[in-house]
């Protein structure tokens, strides 16, 4: 699975607005939908720093013919 920045832009997007419609109407609860799609952003952009971190790996193992050791 590759890394989609707008998927964690709408992400981003709709914890902005769980949170905005928490201050407008006065609940605090809905501040809980909005730190679940705040995880879930970190998650995505952690998933995809590890998917770079893994394509550098192999570009430099193959760059230095040390594919494998």
């Amino acid at each position: 699975m590759s890394f989609d920045p707008n998927e964690v832009d709408a992400l981003l997007q709709r914890a902005r607005q769980h949170a905005d419609e928490a201050v407008s109407r006065d609940d605090p609860t809905l501040y809980r939908e909005a730190f679940q799609a705040m995880c879930q952003a970190v998650a995505l952009l952690a998933r995809g720093n590890n998917d770079w971190r893994e394509q550098v790996l192999r570009a430099t193992e193959e760059f230095t013919r040390t594919e494998g050791i």
